[in-house]
């Protein structure tokens, strides 16, 4: 393995789609960062048939921040009163309902018409759940994914990630791409776990696995200030040289991971990683 980094950045995102939360140390587990108790993207949001929502549909969930308290994820916005709920809830499967992520349908534990309510009246939509993915129901199984390279092993599970449990960024990757803007967009845009600095831009393009601290690992278009929907940018600069025959015409920036074995990573620790 060679050095080729630092870390600069850790996010957790307890709830998909909504903001993130700095940190400077996490723990690294295998269905995502644990921030205290909560573990990234285990909240989800639904419409009543299950089918999964994200500031793709609406942009205002960027301003929905989660707070990891000792025993429970503290939940603003503007305007709104502050949400509790437990970060270790009862299992009951009779609140289990079924759900969807892309192609994959799971399970997630329904956290109750008080929570329903609060994001349905923020967002102004009728009919929102938010679920929990709880220990003792289906997670996404990583392997099916049919994307190509897919570096998942039998076993590899994610809770409500879009595909596995780690987004990984470089400064340098998104350095070129703000040269090629008009206006410049923060990492925050894309939502990276861990951002690295000190490689050339996009040589995560060759990685195929990492070391970090005690862990190793295996290798967008709304405002997170605002809330608001702007341009179609970075987006469609990103397609102008980040596009590649066989991912289709989706561009690339960051690379997908999961974690063969978990441990303590910290900001200002070194990057290892093995080349393809």
């Amino acid at each position: 393995m060679e050095k080729v980094g630092t870390v600069t950045q850790l996010n957790g995102y307890p709830i998909k789609s909504c903001s993130g939360i700095p940190v400077d140390s996490a723990l690294c587990t295998p269905l995502g960062l644990k921030i205290g108790k909560s573990t990234d993207r285990h909240w989800l949001m639904v419409r009543a048939n299950g089918d999964f929502v994200t500031q793709r549909q609406y942009s205002k969930m960027a301003l929905i921040t989660p707070e990891v308290r000792e025993t429970e994820l503290a939940i603003n916005a503007p305007g709104m009163p502050t949400l509790t709920v437990p970060l270790e809830p009862a299992s009951d499967k009779s609140k289990a309902m079924k759900c969807r992520v892309w192609a994959e349908k799971i399970e997630g534990l329904d956290c109750g018409d008080e929570a329903a309510n609060w994001f349905s009246t923020f967002l102004k939509v009728e009919g929102l759940r938010l679920l929990f993915s709880a220990a003792d129901l289906p997670r996404q199984d990583v392997t099916r994914n049919k994307k190509p390279d897919n570096p998942a092993k039998p076993g590899d599970e994610t809770a409500f990630s879009d595909f596995s449990s780690y987004l990984v960024t470089t400064e340098e990757s998104l350095a070129a791409v703000n040269e090629r803007l008009k206006e410049p967009v923060v990492m925050r845009r894309f939502r990276p776990n861990i951002v690295v600095s000190g490689s050339p831009a996009f040589d995560e393009d060759n990685w195929l696995e990492l070391k970090i601290g005690e862990a190793t690992c295996l290798l967008t278009t709304v405002n997170p200030d605002t809330g608001e929907r702007g341009s179609s940018e970075p987006l469609e600069t990103l397609k102008s040289f980040r596009c590649f025959p066989k991912f289709g015409t989706s561009p690339l920036f960051g690379v997908h991971a999961t974690v063969d074995n978990s441990g303590v990573v910290k900001v200002g620790d070194a990057v290892y990683a093995k080349k393809k």
